[in-house]
C-alpha cells in the first residue's frame, strides 16, 4: 500500500531525529583482533516492521573475530553538526561511499560499506568530514531506499516535482496547503473524536518547510474517479518519545484534493498488535 509504506519512511525519520532509532550509533564490542589493519561499525538493523527496499535488509553480521569501534567523542560531535548541515542542505559529500561485496576486498585505511554484512570500515584513524558525510549521506539513502541517489539528487527531484505541482494548482485556482490541514484536521476529528486528541500534523519534508505531501493521486487505494487527481497527503501522530515501540504509536492519515478540497482518502493506524493494518473512513 503505497501511502501506508510513506508513512512508514516518514515514521522511520521522525525516529531517527529523535535519536530513538541509531544508523550512525556506536558498535559494540567483541573480542578479536580487527581485520585489513582496521576495524568494522555495524549499520543497526532497521525496524523489522519498516520495509527496507534496499540492501539494508541484511543478515546481522554476528562474527565474533571483529571489534566494532565506536566513533570517538570528537567524530560524533563533527557528525552531529555536519549531519545538520546536511539536513537543511548547506554540505554534501563531493563523491558517494565506496561499497565493496565482502571483508576481502577492503582496502586498508579507506572507508567502505561491506555489502554482504551491511557494515561500515572504519580505518584506525579519525575520519574526515566528507568521510564523515559519506556515512551521513549513505545512512539517508538506506533509509529511503534509494541507494543509487545522492540527497542532492534526491532533493533536487523532489522540488523539481513539488513546483511544477504548485504551479498546475494555482493555475487551477486550487486549495493551499494551510486550507488542506485544515480539511484534514476536521476530518480527524469527525472521523477519530477523542483518539484524535493530541495527535499532531508530522511535518512531511521540515527540512524544505513542507507539511504535506503535493503528489499525485495514483496509488490502488484511491477510488477510480480520484485517482491521478492533484492531492495533500497528510499524516498526524502522536508524541513520539524515546523508547515507544511502532505498535505504540497512533496516527491518522488524509488525501485531500488540491483543486477543490475535497476528501479522496482518509484513515487511521490504531496502537496495538495490528498496528499496520489501516482502518479507513468514507468520505
Amino acid at each position: 500500500m503505497k501511502r501506508s509504506k510513506k508513512w512508514i519512511y516518514m515514521l522511520f525519520a521522525a525516529l531517527l531525529s529523535a535519536n530513538i532509532l541509531l544508523l550512525s550509533g556506536c558498535g559494540k564490542e567483541e573480542g578479536g583482533a580487527p581485520e585489513a589493519g582496521g576495524q568494522y561499525e555495524s549499520l543497526e538493523a532497521l525496524a523489522e516492521d519498516i520495509p527496507a527496499e534496499s540492501e539494508a535488509e541484511q543478515e546481522e553480521s554476528g562474527s565474533g573475530d571483529r571489534i566494532m569501534r565506536a566513533y570517538s567523542e570528537e567524530e560524533r560531535e563533527r557528525m552531529e553538526a555536519l549531519k545538520q548541515s546536511y539536513d537543511s542542505e548547506e554540505v554534501y559529500p563531493e563523491d558517494l561511499i565506496l561499497e565493496v561485496d565482502s571483508a576481502e576486498e577492503v582496502t586498508e585505511g579507506v572507508l567502505c560499506y561491506i555489502r554482504s554484512t551491511g557494515e561500515y570500515y572504519l580505518p584506525d584513524r579519525d575520519l574526515t568530514d566528507e568521510e564523515l558525510l559519506q556515512i551521513i549521506d549513505y545512512n539517508f539513502r538506506i533509509a529511503l531506499g534509494a541507494n543509487q541517489k545522492t540527497k542532492e539528487e534526491y532533493d533536487a527531484e523532489d522540488r523539481a516535482e513539488r513546483a511544477m505541482l504548485e504551479e498546475k494548482v494555482q493555475a487551477a485556482g486550487g486549495i493551499s496547503e494551510e486550507e488542506a490541514i485544515e480539511i484534514g484536521r476536521k476530518a480527524m476529528a469527525d472521523d477519530m473524536g477523542e483518539r484524535g486528541e493530541g495527535l499532531e500534523l508530522l511535518m512531511h519534508d521540515a527540512d524544505k518547510g513542507w507539511n504535506t505531501d503535493l503528489c499525485v493521486a495514483d496509488w490502488s487505494e484511491i477510488r477510480e474517479k480520484d485517482r491521478g487527481e492533484i492531492a495533500y497527503f497528510m499524516s498526524f501522530s502522536c508524541e513520539i518519545r524515546e523508547g515507544m515501540d511502532l505498535e505504540d504509536i497512533s496516527s491518522y492519515h488524509c488525501t485531500v484534493s488540491a483543486l477543490d478540497g475535497h476528501i479522496l482518502e482518509a484513515y487511521e493506524f490504531m496502537p496495538g498488535e495490528h498496528w499496520d493494518e489501516p482502518v479507513y473512513y468514507e468520505h
